[in-house]
């Protein structure tokens, strides 16, 4: 890695946003990440309270396929695009999100990313392109 797990996991907690959504540095190797989201219910996205809203999962998506790309690249890099794929809802329970890398470029990265329960079903899928400029 270009960067070091504590250096790594000290880029995730310094944003207000990823210490709002409560984001844990799980495991981080060369081009992958897990990162854990634990539970809360702010999440909640109809009256009923039975499903967390997107925005939340897209956000963990964004944010592992980035940190992905920071083990290769060693900064901070920005989005460009994201895709995502809502396979089922997320309940009221952790979410672990793994990134991995398809493509490390000079001026663009790509990750993709699977939102997994505590129980290893998806919840999401994703892709991020990120700028590595």
């Amino acid at each position: 890695m270009n960067i070091s797990f504590q250096k790594l996991e000290e880029l995730l907690v310094s944003s207000k946003y990823h210490q709002f959504l409560g984001l844990s540095l799980e495991n981080a190797e060369d081009g992958y990440v897990k990162l854990k989201l634990p539970f809360k219910e702010e999440f909640l996205a109809d009256e009923h309270d039975s499903y967390v809203h997107g925005g939340i999962l897209s956000s963990l998506i964004d944010v592992a396929g980035d940190f992905a790309l920071i083990t290769m690249v060693g900064k901070a890099i920005p989005t460009i695009d994201l895709r995502i794929d809502f396979l089922r809802p997320a309940r009221k329970e952790d979410l672990y999100a793994e990134a991995k890398v398809v493509k490390c470029g000079r001026s663009l990265g790509i990750s993709d990313v699977v939102i997994l329960n505590q129980a290893g079903k998806e919840i999401a899928v994703g892709r991020g392109v990120y700028s590595t400029a």
